[in-house]
């Protein structure tokens, strides 16, 4: 009977487990709110205490007590100085403005001895290739280079280099003088670098488009061709010549139809291509009418020539197609008519603000030919004054008459240019630059008396194509004025940078000459400027920036680099900076150059840019003296203190630098001369190895903070030794929780960070910098334990099991004001990691309940552990454990959407102007310019030839540019401007930030058809950046009422992209006009202005270069290394 029994037994068993189970699930019901609230506060209570007690936060807290006594300590002594931000700004700026002096008298020196060998040179017309010697930056194979880390790249001090732009000819008696007079140019810069220990790149660039840079170095091609040209560059035109309003004219009547048009739409881009920040443009088209060929900026005749304008200008390009009659007076009323209607509106009740360059007025007229020349409506708006130049443009290979296009360009002060073919572009495009240059290149002859029996020994009249107009009012007006540009990506190789210029004049007694020879430079990176920061006194929160009178960032931490743009990236404070009205007010005094402070109630983004948080900062600004540069810094609230040292190195106690059981880590910094570019272990003996030795060279502001920070936390040792028995142990007692623990760390602002155990070290070899750590920053932003996922963890999937991320919770440790109890000083955090079922397994337990269902019931009840930034940190959902550290909108959108719709979350919506991708790895549509062999194949032939008159730049460039393209070039021809190759383009990439908005709980419903889901949370902010949710479980008829919130950076629409755009447009930023204008001079020869209609060879010369190219056809389309 016992058998029987056993079994009755067994089954009595089974059923009432089954039936309890069965009544609980019908008598529990879902947890009120108000149960909830108690979650959360067991939650926040329990993790705040198992933190404190497992890091021994409160032990170290104690010790950075302020103000620090020492006591006996002989070696290092600390004491708190407040913060004086206005002191700060004033501090760096002038520290800047020491150094940037520096390199505006080296630049004067170099511009001065430039123009001594100028005018010391005789031009010989008798020169050939073989007799002037130079380095040539692209074949330095052969030549002694070295590896430097000043120039992070191998370079030789005793010589400079020469880049040749791809489609001049390097035979060319005009490069061939400059080159000659120009080689003494290596004895100043290598003066100048032995004066200034910080100074970088020095060099010339010419007018006739070769750059000589020092040292000496190899250059770094971008793509399959080489087009730089450094008249195109931005530091370029900006130190050539004075801004300007341009409206770009193009002839879209049916005779342009094909070939011409498409040339036209080239060119136009190529123009663009030319404009800086300081200029404004627009372009109209027409044929019997005119009309802007942008929607977009057809709200005004002009809008700033930014990178994203022109952008946009050259995609609405392509869409103009040919129709219609050529009806030159109706384009070119509309054109003047936008000049005056700019001229009204352009002024303001503010002196400073002008919404135009307000300097140069310049109509680019493109055009296949024509025989009106449209002389009343010149009479009618631009004579006798000729305030208005204007450039003109026979584009394509047509037989149309030009004399009246040419006319119109002499009559207003401009210049007339052919563009025969697509590879003449580039070249013909640039030369109305050196137009507007004559101003300021005539400038310095306002005491010399002028003689037409004197020859300028750079004027040649086979270049008289090439004769300046755009500068002449600059030169003339004997104007040298340091020009400071926009920042840039180094194209050899430094980083972000700024050029400041001076242009370079003929000074040979008697010259006539009307323009520049060229523009010097002398580079500043960013990161130089940075490091005149006082990182110490701003801490890893703080920072310092800087911009220029556009209100576009010099520096910025959150400016990301931008690799071979175009253009300068012409990011906005306000683009990087959440705006709100005070930060405009900011942003406007700055560009006024005003010196003063202000507090700001504001959003800070992240530097990872994936939370907000609201702070009170404190800002101040200064000018810097000799530049156009505003400095500002900027201080988190809790930034009021910071530590000065009073230390003996010598004295250091190397055992506060060592541990038995913490591994000890220090920052990537230069705690001695270059140490962060040597290959040490990253640890804290590298430090003990150096106090060994004498004479090292050691930042002791660093070292000493280190070392403070040593000291400090040293007696987190004998804490963590009951730490370690309990973790072994697993003994009752205080330390008796410790399952699941994985590591405690401690990082410090001096650089040091301790981990435990050991063998945790390597998770942070990686995370050991507090100046670019993102979980650091975040941390030290909180007054609360802040948990995250990267970048110590991410879920893994292995085979078809799911791990999940651990967990890591951090808190920043607070030195506070004895007199008012308020945060002073925050040195550094702690924190842990715990295995994320430690996480779950405390969910379980603190919300576990009788009457009401819990977080293990996971078929009833989901529960949510949620960060301020809307991000899972856990779910009791096994389901979701590879979805831990994603968006919640993500993983379950009906519930995200609630807590926005309720103001639990809200969000910033932020755009990103600075995303880029590398253009040349993209497959483009075949061009009708040259492919990359054709134009080194068309030097190789001419290397081949001994004629003198074969070095004629015309006709070079008229087999170039003509012949080849008529006879080889394919049928088709597309827009597209061959200048873009190798570059990086910016793309528009939106994306929002949620954080915490006014409700801190929340109860409500989710309805779908057949499913309605309870919603509840609470705000776990008593200790903690969490959100505890509680929610029915997800239901699929659901999935079809509720989008996902958007969150990750995603590239906006075309659409949204031009409305964006478009918006900017219409409610331009302030912003200060450059200071000087030379535009105009009454010395300036303006029937310099273009080649005749037709060329002036001879049949015979052309027939000759028809035989040597068709000969030569063989060899030039074979493929060659």
């Amino acid at each position: 009977m016992a058998t029987p029994l056993r079994g009755w037994l067994l089954v009595y068993v089974l059923f009432s487990i089954i039936a309890s189970r069965f009544i609980r699930c019908v008598t529990m019901e879902k947890p009120p709110l108000e149960r909830v609230k108690r979650w959360s506060e067991n939650l926040s209570v329990f993790w705040n205490t198992h933190v404190s007690t497992l890091t021994g936060i409160d032990t170290v807290e104690r010790n950075f007590e302020f103000p620090r006594t020492t006591g006996n300590m002989v070696d290092i002594q600390a004491s708190f100085v407040k913060v004086d931000p206005a002191e700060l700004v004033r501090d760096m700026s002038q520290k800047l403005k020491a150094m940037l002096d520096k390199k505006m008298v080296a630049l004067q020196n170099s511009v001065e001895k430039a123009e001594e060998a100028a005018a010391g040179h005789i031009w010989d017309s008798s020169l050939n290739k073989e007799e002037v010697k130079y380095k040539n930056a692209k074949d330095m194979m052969n030549e002694p280079l070295a590896y430097t880390e000043r120039f992070e790249q191998k370079v030789n001090f005793s010589f400079s280099s020469v880049h040749i732009p791809v489609e001049i000819y390097d035979g060319d008696l005009e490069i061939l003088n400059g080159l000659n007079w120009t080689a003494q140019l290596d004895k100043v810069f290598e003066e100048n670098y032995r004066k200034d220990p910080e100074i970088l790149w020095q060099y010339f660039g010419s007018q006739a488009g070769f750059m000589r840079t020092y040292p000496g170095s190899a250059w770094k091609e971008r793509g399959e061709v080489d087009l730089y040209d450094v008249r195109r560059q931005s530091w370029y035109t900006q130190g050539s010549s004075s801004p300007k309003d341009m409206m770009i004219l193009i002839d879209k009547s049916g005779s342009t139809h094909g070939q011409a048009l498409q040339l036209m739409k080239v060119a136009v881009k190529s123009i663009l291509d030319t404009l800086g920040e300081n200029d404004f443009v627009n372009i109209a088209a027409f044929s019997s009418d005119a009309q802007f060929v942008s929607r977009c900026f057809n709200h005004t005749p002009f809008v700033q020539a930014t990178y994203r304008n022109k952008q946009k200008l050259s995609n609405d390009v392509n869409n103009l197609s040919a129709n219609g009659m050529a009806n030159f007076e109706v384009g070119l009323k509309f054109a003047f008519e936008q000049f005056e209607i700019f001229e009204r509106n352009e002024t303001s009740s503010d002196s400073d603000q002008q919404n135009g360059a307000s300097c140069n007025k310049v109509i680019m007229l493109l055009t296949d030919g024509g025989t009106d020349n449209a002389e009343e409506v010149f009479k009618q708006y631009n004579w006798p004054n000729k305030t208005v130049r204007v450039f003109t443009y026979a584009v394509g290979p047509t037989a149309n008459p030009t004399n009246a296009i040419r006319w119109m360009a002499c009559a207003n002060r401009g210049y007339f240019s052919q563009i025969p073919a697509m590879g003449a572009i580039r070249t013909r495009v640039q030369e109305y630059i050196e137009v507007l240059a004559r101003p300021l290149a005539l400038s310095y002859v306002e005491h010399i008396q002028w003689s037409s029996t004197h020859t300028n020994p750079f004027f040649n009249a086979s270049n008289a194509e090439y004769i300046p107009v755009l500068s002449r009012p600059q030169v003339l007006q004997n104007v040298k004025r340091f020009v400071w540009g926009s920042i840039y990506y180094d194209y050899l190789g430094l980083g972000m940078m700024t050029t400041v210029t001076l242009p370079v004049y003929n000074r040979t007694a008697g010259s006539s000459n009307q323009t520049i020879l060229g523009v010097m430079g002398i580079d500043v990176t960013t990161a130089d400027m940075v490091k005149k920061s006082p990182t110490e006194k701003l801490g890893h929160t703080g920072y310092s920036f800087a911009i220029n009178p556009n209100g576009y960032i010099i520096f910025h931490p959150l400016l990301k680099p931008t690799k071979y743009m175009r253009d300068p990236p012409n990011v906005d404070l306000l683009e990087i900076e959440i705006e709100n009205e005070k930060k405009n007010e900011l942003r406007t005094n700055m560009i006024k150059g005003q010196n003063a402070s202000m507090e700001i109630e504001t959003l800070v983004l992240s530097s990872d840019m994936k939370y907000v948080h609201s702070d009170k900062v404190r800002y101040s600004y200064t000018p810097i003296n000799g530049t156009s540069f505003s400095l500002g810094v900027s201080l988190p609230s809790y930034q009021i203190y910071y530590p000065e040292f009073n230390a003996n190195i010598q004295q250091f106690d190397k055992s506060m630098l060592q541990s038995e059981n913490w591994a000890m880590l220090i920052a990537p910094w230069d705690y001695y001369a270059d140490m962060s570019k040597s290959n040490r272990s990253g640890t804290t003996e590298d430090i003990i190895d150096m106090l060994k030795n004498s004479g090292v060279m050691w930042d002791e502001k660093l070292l000493n903070h280190l070392y403070w920070d040593a000291v400090m936390a040293k007696n987190v040792e004998e804490f963590f030794v009951i730490v370690k028995e309990a973790i072994v142990n697993t003994t009752n007692g205080l330390f008796s929780d410790t399952k699941g623990h994985i590591f405690t760390f401690l990082s410090t602002n001096g650089g040091l960070t301790r981990v435990f155990p050991k063998s945790a070290n390597t998770s942070f070899m990686n995370n050991r910098d507090p100046k670019t750590s993102h979980f650091y920053k975040r941390v030290l932003s909180s007054d609360k334990n802040v948990f995250f996922i990267e970048p110590f963890s991410k879920p893994v999937q292995d085979g078809n099991d799911t791990i999940p991320p651990d967990v890591t919770i951090g808190k920043a440790f607070t030195i506070k004001n004895d007199q008012s109890g308020q945060t002073a000083y925050k040195p550094g955090m702690m924190g842990a990691q715990f295995a994320y079922s430690r996480v779950i397994s405390s969910l379980y337990e603190k919300t576990e309940e009788e009457i009401y269902y819990d977080c293990s019931d996971v078929d009833f009840l989901n529960c949510y552990l949620v960060d301020e930034g809307g991000f899972l940190i856990a779910s009791n959902q096994e389901d979701h454990n590879m979805q831990i550290g994603q968006f919640l909108g993500k993983v379950d959108p009906p519930v995200m959407t609630k807590l926005f719709n309720a103001s639990v979350y809200e969000r910033n919506k932020h755009y990103d102007y600075q995303v880029t991708h590398d253009c040349s790895s993209e497959e483009k549509e075949t061009s009708a310019g040259f492919s990359s062999f054709r134009i080194p194949s068309i030097n190789l032939l001419y290397d081949a030839l001994t004629l003198n008159w074969w070095t004629s730049k015309f006709f070079w460039a008229y087999m170039n540019f003509n012949f080849w393209n008529s006879w080889f070039s394919p049928q088709e021809t597309y827009a597209n401007d061959e200048s873009w190759t190798g570059s990086a383009e910016t793309c528009v990439e939106v994306m929002y930030q949620y954080y915490y908005g006014g409700n801190r709980t929340m109860t409500d419903t989710a309805e779908c058809d057949n499913c309605t889901r309870t919603i509840q949370a609470v705000r776990m902010d008593l200790h903690t950046n969490l959100l505890l949710v509680v929610a029915d479980p997800i239901c699929s008829e659901c999935d079809s009422f509720f989008n996902e919130l958007p969150q990750a950076p995603v590239k906006v629409s075309e659409e949204e992209e031009k409305e964006v755009i478009c918006d900017m447009a219409r409610t331009p930023r302030y912003r200060k006009p450059v200071q000087g204008c030379y535009s105009k001079d009454p010395r300036e020869d303006a029937s310099k202005c273009g080649c005749m209609s037709s060329t002036t060879a001879s049949m015979s010369t052309i027939l000759l270069s028809i035989v040597a190219i068709l000969c030569s056809v063989p060899y030039l389309t074979q493929p060659h290394s």
